[in-house]
This record gives structure tokens, C-alpha cells and sequence, in this order.
């Protein structure tokens, strides 16, 4: 897969071996109106990805 391709323009094609690339999410899609924190649920688990005072993305349990 040719992964500079797929930074520029967000998609890659998929093949029959390669599984579909979804698209970059925007921090300002996903934390929407000035929010700073996000829960999110994978395999029944609740982790937290917030925006830190420095503007890096944290994820915890």
C-alpha cells in the first residue's frame, strides 16, 4: 500500500488482501463547540481521550 498516498489524501484503495482505510478524523469534529473530552467504547471498555492544557490528545482507561 502506498501510504504517502494515503496521508494525502486521507483514503487508500482497498485490495482483496487489504482492508478498507477509513479517513482522518478532525479534532474539531470530534470534539465539537470548545469540548475537551470524548468517551469512547471498545469491546465493552470506556476509555477517555481528552485534550490536554498543551493541546495533545491523551487516551486513559
Amino acid at each position: 500500500m502506498n501510504t504517502q498516498s494515503t496521508l494525502k489524501t486521507g483514503t487508500a484503495s482497498a485490495s482483496p488482501t487489504e482492508p478498507a482505510v477509513a479517513a482522518p478524523l478532525n479534532t474539531k469534529t470530534l470534539f465539537p463547540l470548545g469540548s475537551r473530552e470524548r468517551t469512547i467504547v471498545h469491546d465493552n471498555t470506556e476509555y477517555r481521550l481528552r485534550i490536554t492544557a498543551q493541546g495533545k490528545l491523551i487516551l486513559t482507561k
